[in-house]
């Protein structure tokens, strides 16, 4: 559907309860699957040994295996010991490094096809590049075939790339799952926002009337209004998913919240939408996570993506609520909105995730890629807290870290098999980790499964 306001242009396209196939609200349709890796489980364990295991959770196992049964790790551990506790189990030798999925914390499938958004130039701002993308998006000219094939293609190279958890942001449902199969685990919220009064009032209509299988959540303080966002936010928490947000991603954010001026007032009054909310009256607001403070948003429940522009004051405040952060350096440099402060994330005890973001704002959907970036923007962090947060971090962040992120036991047993002629030269855990995290993608990657199948 189109999201219009009286007397203005378009605003941006948007999917509405009305706009669902109601027929086809089925839990089994819009609930995003789980996927078992054990389809046929059996009581034989399976033991998988390698010269490095790298649990996340634990130190670097020199000669290391693992254990799995019935699409469980049951241990991790010195590959003698292993052997020894399980004497009749099946051994597979794996060459190079096991490890756990990497999880993608942040990314938007349905923007897939949309890998010719012009890169903004350092004369442009952020709102001439959300310009861009919504003139592509309204000229029609990617059909809703070519939407989903692109997003399949790209759930493909996830996997291939050793994703195994997904964040899914998107304004429409693109496919039942059923048609998305993948052995990538996807976790699915539809986008919704609306920036004044007016909108206001049809979006929380539409809140109202989306059955509860289907898991909504809020775009950016920009473009939704207090009440909407507090609507969905209340939402989530009753329905027990997690609420991403995009948070404090452009210095034109800030300066909106702040002082009611900027290329967002400008890109608003375009549209019509401008209700004159910011600066909210009586309120000294100087950053976007103390408006969100304000609002009584900060929570556990909270995923704030980007965080590129928030001060040591905010950082705290994310801190003292157990929110939740996610990164997206790899779009944050092609934007060129900045570098977010990760070292004072870290001081404080956050551990953020890591996210792609999309293709309309990234060179490419590559976890190994955004932790060489993270590396190069921040050379004083670990290559250690760097993997953690491609693994443990995004599981943590979407509430799943009871199955994936590490390798311990009771995890989901899809292990990540990686090699290259670097990783076999490491000499100790510490180069081990600094080529995982420095070097890209490794040249050779396949997945065990929970019933002992590779696949490449």
């Amino acid at each position: 559907m189109q999201v219009l306001n009286p007397g203005s242009g378009l605003w941006i396209i948007r999917l509405s309860a009305r706009d669902l196939p109601l027929p086809f609200f089925k839990p089994s349709l819009y609930r995003a699957p789980k996927i078992i890796l054990n389809e046929n489980p059996v009581s034989a364990v399976s033991l998988f040994l390698a010269p490095w295991v790298v649990p996340i959770s634990s130190p670097v196992i020199a000669d290391g295996a693992v254990a799995i049964r019935d699409g469980r790790i049951l241990a991790v551990g010195d590959a003698s010991i292993l052997q020894s506790q399980f004497a009749e189990a099946r051994v597979d030798g794996c060459q190079g490094v096991l490890l756990p999925g990497l999880v993608n914390a942040h990314i938007h499938l349905e923007l897939s096809a949309y890998n010719h958004t012009p890169r903004p130039t350092p004369d442009q701002s952020f709102c001439d590049w959300i310009r861009a993308l919504l003139k592509l998006r309204q000229a029609g000219d990617i059909s809703a075939h070519e939407t989903v094939r692109s997003a399949r293609q790209m759930l493909e190279q996830q996997r291939n790339a050793g994703t195994a958890l997904l964040l899914d942001i998107g304004n429409n449902i693109l496919a039942p799952p059923a048609s998305m199969q993948t052995p990538v685990e996807i976790n699915f919220l539809l986008e919704l926002l609306g920036p004044d009064a007016k909108a206001e009032e049809q979006v929380l209509a539409r809140i109202g009337s989306l059955p509860d299988v289907v898991s909504a959540t809020a775009h950016a303080p920009y473009s939704t209004t207090a009440g909407i966002m507090k609507a969905l936010k209340k939402r989530a928490d009753r329905l027990g998913h997690i609420f991403s947000l995009h948070v404090a991603e452009s210095v034109d954010e800030v300066a909106l919240l702040r002082t009611g001026q900027g290329c967002f007032r400008e890109f608003l009054e375009e549209r019509g939408a401008w209700d004159g909310r910011f600066p909210r009256p009586g309120k000294k607001i100087q950053g976007v996570v103390e408006y969100l403070a304000d609002l009584g948003l900060l929570d556990a429940n909270l995923l704030c993506v980007h965080c590129v522009q928030v001060n040591e004051q905010e950082v705290q405040l994310l801190a003292e609520h157990g929110c939740k952060i996610c990164l997206c350096p790899g779009s944050n440099r092609f934007l060129g909105v900045g570098v977010a402060p990760l070292e004072r994330m870290l001081h404080h005890g956050l551990l953020p995730a890591i996210g792609t973001d999309s293709m309309a704002s990234n060179e490419s959907l590559d976890l190994w890629r955004e932790m060489r970036i993270l590396r190069e923007d921040h050379p004083c962090v670990s290559p250690a807290r760097i993997l953690t947060m491609a693994t443990l971090g995004g599981a943590q962040a979407m509430g799943r870290a009871q199955d994936f992120g590490t390798l311990a036991p009771g995890r989901m047993a899809g292990l990540l098999n990686v090699n290259s002629p670097a990783l076999q030269r490491a000499q100790d855990a510490e180069q081990l980790i600094d080529i995982l995290t420095g070097h890209g993608q490794p040249d050779k990657l396949c997945w065990i499964s929970g019933n002992g199948n590779a696949t490449v």
